[in-house]
């Protein structure tokens, strides 16, 4: 098994035999590194490693943002791409939903393996909020099912599940790094 080492500026980990000079990610010198021991079994740290929650919250902020600018945008065009704007706009209300559904059992998944159990004071906190921008993004599917819906109503519930998904993105980069010892 590889010597793992750790920057005690910031905590990178990373394989000694790819230490350089410079942390990566802070970039203090490297004596700042000292030995880590994992203290988690392989199939957890390869499961972690995958970052399934990670990458698909990106995919659900990407979408809530798009609407939300799109929206926006779409109000003040003229009606050449007005329509085609407001189609996007509609398909990916349509979608979000569900990608809010996938991101959140990824995160389940995800809580589960780093923690071993979802019952932890910041998973509860984020399982809260995220069903706050799960029920925001139903109704922004319900506004795309009505397309004579003003677009003012289409950003201002947008504008409110992307500061959800902000809060839930800086809640879960604070997360990244946490997992219980163990198997």
């Amino acid at each position: 098994m590889k010597q793992m080492m750790i920057c005690k500026a910031c905590g990178f980990i990373m394989a000694q035999e790819k230490l350089g000079e410079l942390c990566p990610a802070c970039g203090v010198k490297a004596a700042m590194f000292i030995p880590h021991d994992e203290r988690i079994s392989e199939r957890r740290k390869f499961l972690l490693s995958l970052d399934i929650h990670p990458v698909l919250v990106h995919f659900t902020q990407a979408y809530t943002g798009t609407i939300l600018a799109l929206s926006l945008l779409a109000m003040v065009l003229k009606s050449g791409w007005l329509e085609r704007i407001t189609a996007v706009v509609m398909v990916l209300s349509l979608a979000l939903p569900f990608v809010v559904v996938a991101t959140f059992l990824a995160g389940m998944f995800d809580g589960k393996i780093r923690f071993k159990k979802y019952r932890t004071p910041l998973l509860v906190r984020k399982m809260t909020l995220g069903g706050i921008y799960f029920l925001l993004t139903c109704g922004l599917f319900a506004c795309a099912l009505l397309p004579s819906l003003p677009l003012v109503i289409i950003a201002v519930v947008s504008a409110a599940a992307m500061a959800c998904a902000s809060i839930l993105g800086i809640w879960g980069v604070s997360l990244l790094n946490s997992r219980f010892p163990g198997c």
